[in-house]
């Protein structure tokens, strides 16, 4: 658990990120990345993933562009994590407000930042991973008893 500094640092980088997200500011959207070509995202859409800066800045700007629009991103759970040295994790449920094309939804979804120090001493991310559960993609079920999962 991040001690009460971390923690505030850790909410405080989230709510930069998704205060510019909500606003479409996409330049500030993507100064959150480290410029590198090593910059790794899993984004929540229909692509698996997107590797390097220059790509995360083009899927930024087609995602300010497109039919979606985010109205509003609400924590359901965390964020969780830990800041070590020159690196830190940053774990959360959100719910997120959005458009599509005129029609309102919930959407919630799970994200992860992995965040580290650039050469400037800047806290950039390293890579981000947004997705929702697989409804059950091994076909059993939870392995869990009920009553002891966490969600």
């Amino acid at each position: 658990m991040a001690n009460s500094s971390d923690q505030t640092f850790l909410q405080d980088f989230c709510d930069k990120q998704f205060s510019a997200v909500i606003e479409a500011r996409v330049k500030d959207i993507i100064s959150h990345y480290n410029e590198s070509p090593d910059t790794y995202v899993f984004v929540e859409g229909p692509r698996w993933s997107t590797l390097g800066f220059e790509k995360i800045s083009t899927g930024w700007n087609g995602y300010v562009d497109s039919p979606i629009k985010v109205k509003d991103i609400r924590f359901v759970e965390g964020p969780h994590g830990r800041v070590s040295g020159d690196m830190a994790w940053i774990g959360h449920i959100i719910e997120m407000t959005v458009t599509v094309n005129g029609e309102e939804k919930e959407i919630r979804f799970r994200g992860t930042f992995i965040i580290g120090k650039n050469e400037n001493d800047e806290w950039k991310i390293e890579h981000e991973h947004f997705s929702q559960p697989a409804p059950d993609p091994y076909g059993t079920g939870d392995w869990l008893p009920k009553g002891e999962q966490n969600g």
